[in-house]
Protein backbone atom coordinates (compact mmCIF):
# COMPACT_ATOMS: atom_id res chain seq x y z
CA UNK A 1 0.00 0.00 0.00
CA UNK A 2 1.32 3.37 -0.76
CA UNK A 3 1.46 5.89 1.82
CA UNK A 4 -0.18 9.25 0.11
CA UNK A 5 1.55 11.18 3.04
CA UNK A 6 4.92 10.86 2.39
CA UNK A 7 6.35 14.13 1.73
CA UNK A 8 9.10 15.40 -1.48
CA UNK A 9 11.99 15.44 1.82
CA UNK A 10 11.37 12.06 2.22
CA UNK A 11 11.12 11.17 -0.79
CA UNK A 12 14.33 12.87 -1.09
CA UNK A 13 16.05 11.04 1.74
CA UNK A 14 14.95 7.44 0.45
CA UNK A 15 16.59 8.06 -2.67
CA UNK A 16 19.92 9.22 -1.23
CA UNK A 17 20.18 6.15 1.53
CA UNK A 18 19.39 3.76 -2.07
CA UNK A 19 22.10 5.82 -3.88
CA UNK A 20 24.66 5.29 -1.37
CA UNK A 21 23.76 1.54 -0.82
CA UNK A 22 24.13 1.05 -4.49
CA UNK A 23 26.00 -2.01 -5.50
CA UNK A 24 25.38 -1.42 -9.34
CA UNK A 25 26.85 1.94 -10.53
CA UNK A 26 24.31 2.03 -13.49
CA UNK A 27 24.38 5.77 -13.00
CA UNK A 28 28.09 6.18 -14.22
CA UNK A 29 27.11 4.21 -17.60
CA UNK A 30 26.67 8.14 -19.74
CA UNK A 31 29.34 9.62 -18.51
CA UNK A 32 28.62 13.32 -17.15
CA UNK A 33 29.07 17.16 -17.84
CA UNK A 34 32.23 17.93 -16.23
CA UNK A 35 32.79 22.17 -15.78
CA UNK A 36 36.26 23.11 -17.19
CA UNK A 37 37.85 24.40 -14.33
CA UNK A 38 37.18 20.63 -12.46
CA UNK A 39 38.13 18.99 -15.80
CA UNK A 40 41.66 20.26 -15.97
CA UNK A 41 41.63 19.72 -12.03
CA UNK A 42 40.97 15.97 -12.71
CA UNK A 43 43.58 16.25 -15.84
CA UNK A 44 46.50 17.06 -13.56
CA UNK A 45 45.96 13.40 -11.53
CA UNK A 46 48.06 10.63 -11.86
CA UNK A 47 45.71 7.37 -12.54
CA UNK A 48 46.47 4.32 -14.31
CA UNK A 49 43.90 5.66 -17.33
CA UNK A 50 44.78 5.39 -21.35
CA UNK A 51 43.51 9.42 -22.12
CA UNK A 52 42.02 10.82 -23.03
CA UNK A 53 39.46 10.87 -20.64
CA UNK A 54 37.49 14.10 -21.80
CA UNK A 55 35.71 14.84 -24.88
CA UNK A 56 33.25 17.75 -26.71
CA UNK A 57 34.00 21.33 -25.31
CA UNK A 58 30.64 22.63 -25.23
CA UNK A 59 28.89 25.76 -23.89
CA UNK A 60 26.57 24.97 -20.58
CA UNK A 61 25.41 28.34 -19.01
CA UNK A 62 24.03 26.18 -16.56
CA UNK A 63 27.82 25.89 -15.02
CA UNK A 64 29.91 28.61 -13.26
CA UNK A 65 32.48 28.82 -16.21
CA UNK A 66 29.80 28.41 -19.11
CA UNK A 67 31.98 25.27 -20.91
CA UNK A 68 31.93 21.61 -19.82
CA UNK A 69 33.68 18.44 -21.37
CA UNK A 70 32.08 15.20 -21.37
CA UNK A 71 33.45 12.09 -19.39
CA UNK A 72 35.05 9.49 -21.64
CA UNK A 73 32.71 6.57 -21.42
CA UNK A 74 34.74 2.92 -22.16
CA UNK A 75 33.25 -0.47 -21.04
CA UNK A 76 29.86 0.98 -21.41
CA UNK A 77 30.76 3.39 -18.54
CA UNK A 78 32.66 6.29 -17.52
CA UNK A 79 36.36 6.39 -17.75
CA UNK A 80 36.44 6.96 -14.27
CA UNK A 81 34.41 4.00 -12.55
CA UNK A 82 36.51 1.34 -11.41
CA UNK A 83 35.42 -2.21 -12.28
CA UNK A 84 34.41 -2.95 -8.51
CA UNK A 85 31.91 0.67 -9.19
CA UNK A 86 34.01 2.57 -7.02
CA UNK A 87 34.81 6.02 -8.44
CA UNK A 88 38.84 6.66 -8.95
CA UNK A 89 38.18 10.32 -8.60
CA UNK A 90 35.63 10.74 -5.96
CA UNK A 91 37.31 13.12 -4.12
CA UNK A 92 37.13 15.08 -7.61
CA UNK A 93 34.13 13.82 -8.87
CA UNK A 94 32.02 16.59 -10.54
CA UNK A 95 29.23 18.60 -9.34
CA UNK A 96 26.49 16.45 -11.09
CA UNK A 97 27.86 13.38 -9.68
CA UNK A 98 28.31 14.97 -5.88
CA UNK A 99 24.50 16.17 -6.40
CA UNK A 100 23.23 12.64 -7.93
CA UNK A 101 20.33 11.38 -7.46
CA UNK A 102 19.93 14.73 -7.12
CA UNK A 103 20.29 18.21 -9.73
CA UNK A 104 19.48 21.67 -8.66
CA UNK A 105 17.78 20.24 -5.35
CA UNK A 106 15.57 18.25 -7.33
CA UNK A 107 15.12 14.67 -8.25
CA UNK A 108 17.84 14.55 -11.10
CA UNK A 109 15.83 14.95 -14.60
CA UNK A 110 17.65 11.47 -15.96
CA UNK A 111 17.31 9.30 -12.77
CA UNK A 112 14.80 6.81 -13.84
CA UNK A 113 16.80 6.13 -16.51
CA UNK A 114 20.24 5.81 -15.04
CA UNK A 115 19.42 4.17 -11.91
CA UNK A 116 18.20 0.10 -12.12
CA UNK A 117 17.34 0.59 -9.42
CA UNK A 118 14.72 2.85 -9.27
CA UNK A 119 12.00 1.00 -11.10
CA UNK A 120 10.18 -0.35 -7.54
CA UNK A 121 10.37 3.14 -6.32
CA UNK A 122 9.34 4.91 -9.36
CA UNK A 123 5.19 5.01 -9.38
CA UNK A 124 5.37 5.70 -5.71
CA UNK A 125 7.29 9.02 -6.19
CA UNK A 126 5.71 10.09 -9.62
CA UNK A 127 2.13 10.06 -7.48
CA UNK A 128 3.85 12.05 -4.67
CA UNK A 129 5.13 14.49 -6.94
CA UNK A 130 1.83 14.85 -8.51
CA UNK A 131 -0.12 15.54 -5.58
CA UNK A 132 2.33 17.77 -4.26
CA UNK A 133 1.07 21.57 -3.55
CA UNK A 134 2.18 23.44 -6.69
CA UNK A 135 4.96 26.19 -4.53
Amino acid sequence: MINRNISKEQIKKELAKRCCECRIGSCCKDGVEVDLINAMRISKLKLPLKRPWFEGLFENKDIPTGWALSTVVRDNRCIFQRKDKKCRIYTYRPKYCREFPFENDDIAQYYHYLCKESAPFKKRIKMVLKNLPKT
